[in-house]
């Protein structure tokens, strides 16, 4: 099965809600619409990212990487209800390595 990464960068969190609601919110609107893999919370340049790792069914490559998109927007819409997303991004992992779908 593909599997791909949604990372959003969080540049804040939106009045009334907590840190602590971001990758929960992000995980569940993966699962609703893949294969949930692995959520995560890393830092980069000191920035919050939310990495959401999914696999779907395979259909083909282009089809596949429009689905990552697709189920990425998803991610970004939901997130965006309880922080600010400054960036995201869409990956794929080819032969061991993450190649950018989106970003």
């Amino acid at each position: 099965m593909p599997s791909y990464r949604a990372e959003l960068q969080i540049s804040d969190v939106r009045p009334g809600h907590r840190p602590g609601e971001v990758l929960p919110v992000a995980a569940a609107a993966t699962r609703a619409l893949a294969h949930l893999d692995k959520p995560d919370l890393v830092m980069e340049d000191r920035l919050p990212w939310v990495v959401v790792r999914f696999s779907i069914d395979p259909t083909g490559r282009a089809e596949e990487d429009r689905r990552a998109a697709t189920i990425a927007d998803a991610v970004e819409r939901a997130v965006g209800e309880v922080a600010e997303v400054a960036r995201t991004r869409v990956s794929r992992r080819v032969k061991g390595e993450w190649l950018i779908v989106v970003g």
